[in-house]
């Protein structure tokens, strides 16, 4: 056995994915398409294709919102993993209050975008910001309660 050897400051607040509450939810189940080489993650941001019921990560068409439900898909291996298969049927959260994991630090209020190209997400001060670092802005959606370092679990709140 070996010893503890790290000690963290604060209390674990929920997984990537899972609902923050019980406010309002929308959900749709969506067919989830990779872009480029990256498939799609758990908590990352998703937009319309032109099929009906299919979605990718990232992209340039409507916004159709977050990957929600760690807990639900059955994978193809026993490691711990946030990534799924391309194709999979998703749920794919436009309205709540969702664990995320922003790739820069988060403040409440802080506005959020994603990566078209990868569907991560980022936090802003404001629109502005985000639109000079060349990300795509989700519209009414906000950082909530705490602040948490980059790659720390944060609340959105999405409002569709």
């Amino acid at each position: 056995m070996t010893l503890q050897k790290k000690v963290y400051e604060k209390q674990a607040t929920g997984v990537v994915g899972d609902f923050a509450d019980n406010s309002p939810k929308r959900v749709a189940a969506y067919v989830v398409r990779a872009n480029s080489d990256k498939n799609p993650l758990i908590g990352c941001a998703c937009t319309l294709k032109d099929k009906d019921n299919e979605a990718q990560i990232g992209g340039s068409g409507s916004f159709a919102g977050v990957i929600v439900g760690p807990k639900q898909y059955a994978l193809a291996t026993l490691e711990t993993t946030l990534e799924l298969p391309d194709g999979s049927l998703a749920q794919v959260c436009s309205m709540g209050r969702v664990y995320v994991v922003s790739k820069n630090a988060v403040k409440p209020g802080y506005v959020a975008a994603f990566d078209p190209a990868t569907g991560e997400l980022y936090a802003y001060a404001d629109a502005a910001a985000a639109t000079e670092a060349e990300h795509s802005l989700i519209a009414g959606a906000r950082f909530m309660f705490y602040e948490s370092e980059a790659g720390e679990p944060a609340i959105l709140e999405l409002n569709s």
